[in-house]
């Protein structure tokens, strides 16, 4: 029983969910974010957490630098699976996912000409994915079979990810910006260290994004700072062959903010941004909330 429960656990190839959980939290083209995926039985709910930095390493010319840049990321997913018995006993299995992930990775900045910036760049990422998990009823009977394979485990995973950036900017008036930006990334996959051998995976993963973002002065200061408003929209998601293995592929978001120059003399320096944003695709809908420091 228990062996033919661990064929049928290891035939679902769980890998490339876990695989696409690592992509999210680790890679850039989808932001921190909250998101309700309706495909499925069992409706989910996702967070996702990234604190990203970078800066300069080399400047080569006033056309062409390498930056740096380095992001952590966190994951969390909690889910809800109803048993039933034939006596009319009832049971549950609570169970939570969560991933960490670290990335450092560098990029070139190549200035085009006509507001064009071309970044190719590479990141190197490490992460480890979990799974806690209680059972309460008629369930517990299942948790000899389970834990180790489905429930109950833990992996660590490596990501190595070639990734390109094409940006386009342009002044449309004093202090009146326009911005898009467009981003692929390919990841490469592969655990290590499992907790059980039926969780050990090498997957491929793609993401992609193309972000339109316009900022214009409201008219006042604040902290001795010109004051400016930004309107953001996009559209990105997943490519690849488990492009759909967390219940959706693709994502757009609108939304708005306010950002600062943090030099009181210099208005094209680092800005400060806070801003909110609606998530929305098929079967997928979501907020977010962010800090970012914008060069």
């Amino acid at each position: 029983m228990a062996q033919s429960s661990r064929d049928a656990i290891g035939a679902l190839r769980l890998g490339s969910g876990y695989a696409q959980i690592l992509n999210l939290t680790a890679t850039q083209d989808i932001s921190s974010s909250h998101l309700d995926i309706s495909d499925g039985a069992v409706p989910q709910t996702l967070t996702v957490t990234r604190i990203p930095y970078e800066g300069s390493l080399l400047t080569f010319s006033d056309r062409n630098s390498v930056g740096w840049r380095v992001s952590a990321g966190y994951f969390r997913q909690k889910d809800e699976f109803n048993i039933g018995a034939p006596n009319g006993q009832a049971g549950s299995i609570t169970g939570k996912w969560s991933a960490f992930s670290a990335t450092g990775g560098l990029f070139l900045k190549s200035k085009l000409g006509y507001g064009f910036t071309f970044e190719p760049g590479v990141d190197f990422s490490v992460a480890r994915l979990l799974n806690d998990a209680s059972y309460a009823g008629v369930a517990t009977g299942l948790k000899p079979v389970l834990d180790g394979p489905l429930f109950n485990w833990h992996e660590n995973a490596w990501l190595i990810t070639p990734n390109a950036a094409l940006e386009w900017s342009a002044n449309l008036a004093p202090a009146q910006k326009l911005t898009v930006r467009g981003h692929i990334a390919w990841s490469w996959i592969s655990s290590f260290d499992e907790s059980d051998p039926l969780l050990r995976f090498r997957q491929t993963a793609g993401s992609w994004s193309v972000q339109s973002t316009y900022s214009a002065p409201v008219g006042v200061q604040l902290l001795g700072r010109p004051l400016n408003y930004v309107i953001d929209a996009g559209y990105g998601g997943f490519f690849g062959p488990n492009r759909d293995a967390l219940g959706f592929s693709k994502l757009a978001n609108v939304g708005g903010g306010f950002e600062l120059p943090l030099s009181r003399d210099n208005a094209q320096s680092k800005r400060l941004r806070v801003g909110a944003a609606y998530l929305f695709g098929p079967h997928v809908k979501g907020w977010t909330v962010s800090l970012d420091l914008t060069y």
